[in-house]
């Protein structure tokens, strides 16, 4: 007999963690619609920045961290509260989003003690 309780308001947790999904990914693709749609050729550099080439590494460097550290992720089950999860192509997309947060973490706290002993 499983003895297993969901919590009172799982539910309403679960939905609330859908909607907020949802609005994120709206909002995500109106900023990338509406930043399309305003970006004219010569805005390619800014202050004497290369906004535009550093706006396409850092979009290429994040699919390459999710492609490589979903390779990386490992495919062997696991248990929790009493049920083994096998799928493993599940339990590699969950090591990649758990190993590509901790690279950008870790990638933020390089970059601002890089810059704030640079001058």
């Amino acid at each position: 007999m499983n003895s297993f309780v969901t919590p009172f308001f799982a539910d309403v947790m679960l939905w609330l963690m859908y909607i907020v999904i949802a609005v994120a990914v709206v909002v995500t693709a109106y900023s990338v619609w509406h930043g399309l749609r305003t970006t004219r050729k010569g805005d390619d550099i800014v202050n004497r920045v290369p906004a535009g080439r550093i706006g396409w590494l850092v979009i290429l460097g994040l699919v390459a961290c999710l492609v490589i550290t979903f390779l990386l992720g490992s495919t062997s089950p696991i248990v929790t509260n009493g049920i083994v999860y096998s799928d493993s192509f599940w339990l590699r997309v969950t090591d990649m989003f758990i190993y590509t947060s901790i690279v950008l973490i870790a990638g933020c706290f390089v970059s601002a003690i890089i810059s704030r002993f640079r001058s």
